[in-house]
């Protein structure tokens, strides 16, 4: 089941960004209302699946209201 992060750029670049979690949803549509500036982004995340233990880029990233 994939579901949506939506959370907040505070600063750094690639491997030291700091953000902070805004909510989980389950559509995109939702987790793109949760958004309340062009610093929010969201991004799939699939239930019940392990993550790496390395850093990597999330390349699904969006930010959808820095396309308004």
């Amino acid at each position: 089941m994939k579901l949506w992060v939506c959370g907040q750029y505070r600063s750094g670049k690639i491997k030291n960004v700091v953000w902070d979690l805004s909510g989980v949803f389950s559509s995109k549509k939702k987790a793109i209302s949760a958004c309340k500036n062009k610093t929010y982004f969201i991004g799939p995340i699939e239930l019940d699946k392990q993550s790496s233990d390395e850093t990597v880029v999330w390349s699904d990233v969006e930010y959808p209201l820095n396309d308004v």
